[in-house]
This record gives structure tokens, C-alpha cells and sequence, in this order.
């Protein structure tokens, strides 16, 4: 009979490992498979609009002769909406187009992270529009950083964190028209007549 008790103690402790360690693979499984960046993917998901935009300069500069430098700072929101002084480009998303952008994000990666250089002359906006109010999301994709409104659950540690992640980002803006492409575009365009 002792042996009996031993060895049902035996077979129970076995079974609890087994349910314990198939819990444990069950868990790791499904926190490696959460998609990066879920929280701003539902945000995105969640938008009554999504509006890509090229946008001018934020800093103006002017000099005057004989006279100090005066900086004018813009803001993307004017009145609570996008600001339609700066804009040079919109694209409003359809539902196919956001949803390809929901990929982007969800598909970023988490390794090698890339800081590029800080020129930080951003040109190019994701506004959303939810639960009526307007925040965005500005580029640039000349040194790779951004800067976000405070209502959008960005995870800095998450978030275009490779070369590969911005130029997968840099494709889809310029699918949708609204690239920027700067002052010297329009210098080429002038000197050359095309």
C-alpha cells in the first residue's frame, strides 16, 4: 500500500511539471508572438481618419539687413486641425492603405537599433483624427527621428527602431504621394524647365 501512495504521489508531482511547464511554453509563446507596437496599431486601427502629409519648413528664418535673425516657429495643429499654411501634400487613407500601414507597424523590428544623425527638420505627418481630436506623428526621414502628441501610445522602445523600419516607413509615404522632397527639387525643376 505505501508503495501505492509513493508512487500516485510520484505520478501527481509528474503531471503538475507537465501542466507547469506546458503553461510556461503556452505563455512564452504567445507574449513572442504579441505584434510590436500593438498598442498604437489599435490606436491607428481605432482612427475615424488617418491623413498622410508633406509639410514646409516648422523654423522660418529671416534676416534682415543690418538687423537680427527672426524665427517664426509654425505648429502642425492651427486651431486644433492640421495646419493648412504649411502643408504642401495630403493623402487621406483608405481603408486598404491604413490597414497596410497597421502592417508596417505591427511587422517593425526590435533588433539593431538605428540612430541616424540630428539634423531633425521633420517634413512629413501622420494626422490622426479620433473621438474628435486631432494628433499626430512628424518625420524625418532625413536623420530617421520623430516627435509624437502626447495622446498617441507610442512605445519609444518599440517604434521604427531599425534602417530597415524607416525606409519600410519612407516607401509607404512616397506610395502615397506625400513624400518630401525639399527646396532642391524645385531648383532642379526651375534650371532644367521639366
Amino acid at each position: 500500500m505505501i508503495k501505492n501512495k509513493g508512487s500516485l504521489a510520484g505520478k501527481t508531482a509528474a503531471i503538475i511539471r507537465k501542466i507547469f511547464i506546458v503553461s510556461f511554453i503556452a505563455q512564452s509563446i504567445f507574449l513572442f508572438s504579441q505584434n510590436l507596437n500593438e498598442d498604437l496599431a489599435h490606436y491607428l486601427q481605432d482612427a475615424d481618419s488617418i491623413v498622410l502629409t508633406s509639410h514646409a519648413d516648422l523654423i522660418l528664418e529671416t534676416e534682415r539687413p543690418g538687423k537680427s535673425t527672426v524665427r517664426i516657429k509654425r505648429s502642425l495643429l492651427k486651431d486644433g486641425i492640421p495646419n493648412s499654411e504649411i502643408i504642401r501634400k495630403k493623402a487621406l487613407l483608405t481603408l486598404e492603405a491604413k490597414q497596410e500601414l497597421i502592417n508596417i507597424i505591427t511587422g517593425q523590428k526590435k533588433n539593431k537599433p538605428w540612430d541616424g544623425n540630428y539634423c531633425f527638420e521633420p517634413h512629413n505627418t501622420l494626422f490622426i483624427y479620433k473621438a474628435s481630436q486631432w494628433s499626430y506623428i512628424d518625420f524625418c526621414f532625413g536623420c530617421d527621428h520623430y516627435y509624437f502628441s502626447k495622446e498617441i501610445p507610442v512605445n519609444k522602445e518599440e517604434f521604427l527602431m531599425t534602417y530597415e523600419d524607416w525606409r519600410t516607413l519612407d516607401a509607404f509615404f512616397q506610395k502615397q504621394g506625400v513624400h518630401w522632397d525639399g527646396p532642391m527639387k524645385d531648383i532642379r525643376i526651375d534650371r532644367s524647365g521639366k
